[in-house]
């Protein structure tokens, strides 16, 4: 049944709110009331409302720092977030946001005869990483809800696994993986697979800290968890991101960096975004509020859509994803790049409360054409 603009509208229950509004350069005003220069960026993962503004304090008063290398500093961090995972600083591995973290992983445990084994439908960076460096991809589908295939891939694992890479919460997904059946699975691969854990999103679900998989460092499994500090805590521009493994595995992850030293100002800033809990307590919140305006959207307009847990929303607009990111971006909202192999759904992260409302109101119009 073919539903027309008004028809969509009215069904989304938005016209109702008082959030419709129409003509692209009304919208594009009205963007402008929102973020300067009249564009709405939901497309980076990025956290609207970071850094804390006790970290940003801070760094207006250590620019004077940014003409030293403040090494002692550096390992100082090292000590504190070590302190913060319950582990010892021989656990710890800074990098370059946590990107460099996992290439170096993939560097450390994946080469001429062992291939890096991952799904289909996840954080591209890696895989692309690894066969550029001339390693072997294995991929495997994710499985209806866009969660990882844990069946599948331990039927994929064979003794050439080197390393399995699974990002939990997945990006561009969100979907979670249960943590109990992650941590059957990561028990049960062979002896000499290490399996990497990237959970840069994990801070945005409402179990964290029993989802998250360090309680199997801590028993010295073969184990990698990677976290970042450009999610939750705001600093996506600071590039500071860490590996937790044990000491012996540290080892073979610092050998394979490319960077061994990470700026004073971004150390500064997440040494002390680190104690700021109240702070990510609020852009947990935040998230969890845009993820459900977003759930509610496509419910109302049809859409499919993955139940994720992290600051954005993978849904399917049912158009081509050129077209959509071109109207999209005529109403004065931005959404992120392609996804193959769902190269027609739209990743959609979370803005601020103001940014959000300003999405729910272009969307039914964009879908509606």
């Amino acid at each position: 049944m073919s539903i027309n603009r008004r028809e969509l509208i009215k069904m989304s229950g938005l016209s109702a709110a008082g959030l419709v509004v129409t003509g692209s350069n009304t919208r594009l005003t009205l963007a402008e009331k929102i973020v300067p220069g009249g564009f709405v960026d939901l497309s980076g993962n990025e956290n609207p409302y970071g850094p804390a503004s006790v970290v940003a304090e801070a760094l207006s008063k250590t620019i004077e720092a940014a003409n030293r290398y403040e090494y002692a500093r550096q390992k100082e961090l090292v000590k504190q977030i070590a302190e913060h995972e319950g582990v010892t600083a021989e656990h710890i591995v800074l990098g370059a946001g946590s990107t460099e973290v996992l290439n170096a992983s993939v560097l450390a445990y994946s080469g001429l005869d062992r291939h890096v084994l991952t799904a289909d439908q996840s954080y591209g960076a890696i895989p692309t990483y690894a066969s550029g460096t001339g390693r072997e991809v294995v991929f495997v589908p994710v499985d209806s809800e866009l969660k990882y295939d844990l069946n599948a891939l331990y039927q994929s694992t064979t003794q050439s696994t080197g390393l399995i890479y699974i990002c939990n919460p997945n990006n561009p997904t969100g979907t979670v993986v249960d943590s109990d059946k992650l941590r059957d699975f990561c028990m049960s691969v062979p002896e000499k697979t290490v399996v990497l854990i990237d959970e840069a999103y994990m801070e945005f679900t409402d179990n964290f800290e029993r989802d998250s998989l360090i309680d199997l460092v801590k028993k010295g499994q073969n184990v990698i968890v990677t976290r970042t500090f450009s999610k939750i805590h705001g600093l996506a521009g600071m590039r500071i991101g860490y590996s937790i493994a044990r000491p012996e595995i540290s080892k073979r992850i610092t050998e394979h960096k490319m960077c061994k030293f990470m700026g004073p100002l971004g150390v500064e800033a997440a040494s002390i975004s680190l104690g700021q809990s109240e702070f990510h307590n609020f852009c947990r919140a935040k998230a969890k509020e845009g993820r459900q305006l977003v759930f509610n959207l496509c419910k109302q307009l049809g859409l499919e859509y993955a139940r994720g847990a992290g600051n954005f929303v993978f849904l399917n607009p049912k158009m081509p994803h050129q077209e959509f990111r071109q109207r999209i971006r005529m109403s004065g909202v931005d959404t992120a790049r392609s996804f193959p192999p769902r190269k027609n759904w739209a990743r959609v992260t979370m803005g601020t409360t103001e940014e959000m409302r300003f999405f729910a109101k272009v969307l039914p119009e964009v879908i509606a054409g």
